[in-house]
Order: C-alpha cells, then sequence, then structure tokens
C-alpha cells in the first residue's frame, strides 16, 4: 500500500489462528491516509468536519477522468475539452503514482477552477493533490473549505482515462479523524 513519504507504513500481524482460536483475525496498524483514502476537512482545516460527519455523497456520482499523464502541474487550462458538468467528481490520472516526491499536483488555479465549476469531489492517483512538500497546503484548504472532497492514491483507471463513468469512494467512518482509507470503483453509467 502506497504511503506519503515520512506517513506510518502499514503492518498486519495474526493476533488470532483458526489452530489456536478457532478464528483467524488480524492487527491492522496503519495511517489514516494510507493507500487510496479520503482527506476530511478536519485534516486542515481545525474547525472543519472529522471524516464521520462528511456526506458521502460527495464521494458518489459520476464522474470526468481526466488524462494529465507527461504533466508537472495540473492548471485550470487542463480541463478544457473534457466534459465536466457541475455537480462531479474530477478523477485525475497523472501516471505518477510511483513517485515518492516528484508526482504531478493540482496549481492553486486548479482548484480555483473546480470551486467555480461546483465539482463535488477530486481523486488523483498521487499521494497527494499538494506539491510535495509545500508547507501552508493552499490547495487542500481551498478545496475542503469549499467542501469539495479529496481522495489521493487511486489505482487502476488509466483505461478509463477521457471517458465519463460512475464512481463510488466509501471512507471508513472512524470518528474524529482527519481521513480514512477508502475503496474506490468506477462502473458503466447505465443510460
Amino acid at each position: 500500500m502506497r504511503v506519503y513519504l515520512g506517513d506510518p507504513k502499514p503492518k498486519f500481524e495474526p493476533h488470532a489462528t483458526i489452530k489456536d482460536n478457532n478464528a483467524n483475525i488480524t492487527r491492522i496498524t496503519l495511517g489514516s491516509h494510507t493507500g487510496t483514502h479520503v482527506d476530511a476537512q478536519w485534516h486542515f482545516l481545525q474547525e472543519g468536519d472529522t471524516i464521520d460527519r462528511e456526506s458521502l455523497c460527495k464521494f458518489i456520482g459520476e464522474a470526468a477522468i481526466i488524462n494529465a499523464s507527461g504533466k508537472k502541474s495540473i492548471t485550470a487550462e487542463d480541463f478544457s475539452g473534457y466534459d465536466i458538468r457541475t455537480n462531479d467528481i474530477v478523477l485525475i490520472y497523472t501516471g505518477t503514482s510511483d513517485r515518492l516526491t516528484d508526482f504531478t499536483y493540482l496549481e492553486v488555479s486548479a482548484a480555483e477552477w473546480m470551486v467555480e465549476h461546483k465539482v463535488k469531489c477530486v481523486g488523483v492517483d498521487t499521494a497527494s493533490v499538494e506539491k510535495y512538500g509545500i508547507k501552508d497546503a493552499p490547495v487542500h484548504k481551498l478545496l475542503l473549505a469549499k467542501n469539495i472532497g479529496i481522495i489521493e492514491n487511486l489505482t487502476n483507471f488509466e483505461q478509463f482515462a477521457g471517458s465519463r463513468m460512475f464512481f463510488v469512494c466509501l471512507p471508513l467512518p472512524l470518528k474524529g479523524l482527519d481521513g480514512s482509507p477508502a475503496r474506490a470503483i468506477l462502473c458503466d453509467i447505465v443510460k
């Protein structure tokens, strides 16, 4: 599972076994932003909602899938030519998910574009929507303050770039936390 550089690495340890306890149970230790995960407002906004208070509606719906491979950063101009509608989820394939530091990120202009076009959520295949190492997190703060969901570390959607699909990504409702691992799926849109 991918983790942001410096975040805790996941550990899986046997807690009980069928041989000794009549059932297999595994102890899981991981950070709240491990693998594919959802950022709650509280991740960067002191008065923001924690993950158990985030509306699941923003993580379910029609998605426009953008191909941003080959780009160092994503700007507002990169959304032109795509069928992005009000209340959409925008998923961005960058092709840089294997990089720990030099991955593609969103410029503030891209976040402003999403606010102006009333996008409800953005998902990326990288460890963050933010440029690696940036301290003040302007993209996170802008999106989260405007109640736009953020999903990071998405995988396996390159082949759908340029299309529209139905998307579901549900975080665990972990009380009081800043984020949660999630399971994300894409489905064909039934007409």
